[in-house]
C-alpha cells in the first residue's frame, strides 16, 4: 500500500532539504558534517532534474512533508557506474510509522530502471534506527570503518550497507 506521496524534488524544495539536513548536522551523529552546509553544497549532492539520478520529497497522507530520499553517484570513477548511493532522511517524529520502509521500497525500482545493479548506503554505526531499517529492507552490512570520523567529542564508525537490485 502506498501511503506516501512520492514527489520528484524540485529546486524550490531544496530549502526544506537543507532544513532537515541542518537539523541532523547540529543535533546528531547521523550526518558527519559539523556545521550546516551551504545551499550550494546541498545542490551538489542532491540531484534535481538529473537524467540518471533521482530525488523525492516524501509527503504523508495528511499532506505534511516528512522527509526526502535520493540516490546519486556512488563514486566518480566510471567503473562504479553500476552502483549508486542511497540517502533517506525523515523529520523527527515521523520515524517508526513505516515511511522509511515505504520510501526504500518505492525508490528501488527507479534505481533498477536506471540500469544500476548495486545500491550502497553509508550509515553511522550509532544510527541503530537506520541500520535496522536497511536490514529489514534486505540490505546487508558489508563493511565497517572504525573511528573514521569525530563529532561531539565522540569517534564514529561508518558502516556500509549494500543491496543488489
Amino acid at each position: 500500500m502506498n501511503r506516501l506521496e512520492f514527489v520528484e524534488l524540485e529546486e524550490e524544495d531544496l530549502p526544506f532539504v537543507k532544513e532537515v539536513y541542518d537539523y541532523y548536522t547540529l543535533n546528531t551523529t547521523v550526518v558527519y558534517s559539523i556545521e550546516p552546509v551551504p545551499m550550494e553544497d546541498i545542490r551538489s549532492f542532491v540531484p534535481v532534474k538529473d537524467s540518471f539520478y533521482r530525488s523525492f520529497l516524501l509527503i504523508t497522507p495528511e499532506g505534511e512533508k516528512c522527509g526526502f530520499c535520493y540516490f546519486n553517484k556512488f563514486k566518480p570513477r566510471s567503473a562504479f557506474s553500476v552502483s549508486v548511493e542511497i540517502t533517506l532522511y525523515l523529520l523527527p517524529g515521523f520515524e517508526g510509522k513505516g515511511y522509511g520502509t515505504e520510501a526504500l521500497q518505492r525508490i528501488e525500482p527507479f534505481v533498477h530502471d536506471g540500469g544500476f545493479t548495486n545500491i550502497v548506503a553509508l550509515i553511522s554505526a550509532d544510527n541503530l534506527v537506520s541500520r535496522h531499517l536497511f536490514e529489514k529492507c534486505g540490505y546487508t552490512c558489508c563493511g565497517n570503518i572504525k573511528k573514521v570520523a569525530r563529532k561531539f567529542n565522540h569517534y564514529l564508525d561508518l558502516m556500509f550497507y549494500q543491496k543488489e537490485v
